[in-house]
């Protein structure tokens, strides 16, 4: 069982790895962010981030415990993740009000193939974990697309991995 003081730190690398393993186009940039994942740059490299949003206690995954009940705490913790993958949008050239089309359709057929990718990489991952009792249970929401914003646009992924209380 993945514990101790680094716990949802290693989780999140075991994130940002399969993920960068699995996409097909890996992006310029990987990593475990602080705080919310900031866009501060949308280079054509692309961006992946994986950030803890929030850990809390449950007595009953992946419900948040309200009270504790008949104990000192809550058997079990909950973090959720959210992951990113970020890639250049495109933008109107020149006098263009639009971009064009085809590259409209180039980007789209990009997110939704970093979509299933990541999808595929994040359940392979904590299936493995969870098979090798590094994490007790886990929940994958449904993938939703970002932007387009300040020239970016991606696709998100929130996840909660549940670890036994030690």
């Amino acid at each position: 069982m993945i514990t101790g003081p680094a716990r949802w730190y290693t989780v999140g690398r075991h994130l940002v790895d399969a993920v960068r393993d699995g996409l097909t186009s890996t992006p310029g940039r990987a990593g475990m962010v602080p705080g919310d994942i900031a866009w501060d740059s949308c280079d054509c490299g692309g961006m992946l981030a994986v950030t803890l949003a929030r850990a809390y206690l449950s007595e009953v995954f992946p419900e948040e415990a309200e009270t504790v009940n008949g104990a000192c705490t809550a058997p079990y913790e909950v973090g959720q993740y959210t992951v990113a993958v970020v890639r250049c949008a495109p933008q109107p050239e020149g006098a263009e009000m639009a971009p064009r089309a085809d590259e409209l359709d180039t980007a789209a057929g990009l997110l939704l193939q970093d979509t299933a990718e990541m999808l595929d990489a994040v359940s392979a991952a904590l299936c493995r974990l969870q098979g090798d009792d590094e994490v007790l249970d886990y929940l994958v929401s449904p993938a939703e697309p970002v932007g387009p914003e300040g020239g970016c646009v991606g696709v998100t992924l929130t996840v909660r991995v549940s670890l036994v209380r030690g």
